[in-house]
C-alpha cells in the first residue's frame, strides 16, 4: 500500500513539476535569476521522475503493440499506466483540440470512402464568429486595462489560448459529421462521441419536433438521443430495439439533429425495413 501511494505520488509530481516551474518564472515571485535557478532545479527533478515512469510505460506500450494497437494507441495506453486518469483526460482534450486546428486549417473532414455526411455543424458557425469576436475585444481590452504588466501578459496569454480553444472546438462539429454506412448510421457529437446504430431494424424515419433536452446525449429506456443545443430533429423507429455500443440496453427509437432534417428523413427512409407482425 505504501509504495503505490508512493508512486502515485510520484505520477502527480510528475504532471505538477512543469507546472509549478512556470508559475514560478512567469508570474514574477521569484527575479529573473533565481527563477532559473528553480526552474532547472525542477526540471531535473522531472527528469528523474520520468526515468522512474519509464518502466512501466513501456512495459503497457509493449503489450499494447503485441495486441495489434497502433503507436499513438499503445502510447495512450502508456500513459494510462503511469499518470493519474484525470491528467490523461486533459492531456487527451488537448491533443484533440490542436488536431482539430490543425484539420480545420487543411479544411479536413472524418469522412471515409464510401461514407455519406449527413452535416449537422450549422448552428456553430454563428457560434463560431461570436466566440471569435468576444475573444478578440476580450483581449484587447485586457492589454489595455490591466496596468500590472507581468499580470497584463499572463491575461493575454490565458485569453489567446482560451480562444484558439474554443475556435478548435468550435470547429469539431464540422469535421465529425455523422456518417451514412452500409447497414449503419453513426452519430457523434464533435470528436467528443460517435454510436453506431445498426439499420437492420429500421421502420420508420420521420422529421421530430422534440426538444429542450438538457444534455447533449441523453439515452432514457429505449430513447437514444443526439442533440444539438438540446434540440434533435430527426427521429428514427427501430424494430426490434437494436444495440448500440456504449449504451446499456436495447435502443428502439434514435433522435439526433441535422442541418437538412427533411432530405435525410427522406434518405433514410428508403432504407427502412417492412416488419412482418
Amino acid at each position: 500500500m505504501t509504495g503505490g501511494r508512493a508512486m502515485a505520488g510520484v505520477r502527480w509530481l510528475t504532471a505538477l513539476v512543469p507546472l509549478t516551474s512556470a508559475a514560478l518564472v512567469t508570474t514574477g515571485v521569484l527575479d529573473l535569476r533565481a527563477g532559473l535557478l528553480v526552474a532547472l532545479a525542477l526540471e531535473a527533478a522531472l527528469a528523474v521522475l520520468l526515468l522512474v515512469e519509464a518502466v512501466p510505460f513501456r512495459r503497457a506500450y509493449r503489450v499494447a503493440r503485441r495486441t495489434g494497437a497502433g503507436r499513438l494507441a499503445a502510447a495512450v495506453v502508456g500513459a494510462e499506466a503511469v499518470w493519474p486518469p484525470v491528467v490523461v483526460r486533459l492531456a487527451r482534450a488537448e491533443v484533440g483540440i490542436l488536431r482539430l486546428l490543425w484539420w480545420a486549417v487543411r479544411r479536413r473532414e472524418d469522412v471515409g470512402p464510401g461514407d455519406t455526411a449527413l452535416g449537422y455543424a450549422g448552428r456553430f458557425g454563428v457560434v463560431l464568429v461570436v466566440l471569435t469576436v468576444l475573444g478578440v475585444l476580450e483581449t484587447g481590452v485586457l492589454h489595455v486595462l490591466v496596468l500590472w504588466e507581468t499580470v497584463r501578459w499572463g491575461l493575454v496569454v490565458v485569453s489567446v489560448y482560451a480562444l484558439v480553444w474554443s475556435v478548435g472546438f468550435a470547429s469539431s462539429p464540422r469535421q465529425h459529421p455523422h456518417l451514412l454506412r452500409d447497414g449503419e448510421l453513426v452519430l457523434r457529437s464533435g470528436h467528443l462521441h460517435a454510436f453506431a446504430v445498426p439499420l437492420s431494424g429500421l421502420v420508420a424515419a420521420r422529421r421530430s419536433v422534440v426538444s429542450d433536452h438538457r444534455r447533449t446525449v441523453v439515452h432514457d429506456g429505449e430513447r437514444l438521443v443526439v442533440s444539438v443545443m438540446g434540440d434533435p430533429n430527426v427521429e428514427l423507429r427501430l424494430d426490434p430495439p437494436v444495440r448500440v455500443a456504449g449504451r446499456e440496453g436495447p435502443v428502439a427509437r434514435v433522435a439526433f439533429w441535422v442541418d437538412d432534417p427533411q432530405a435525410v428523413a427522406r434518405l433514410l427512409h428508403d432504407r427502412t425495413v417492412p416488419v412482418d407482425h
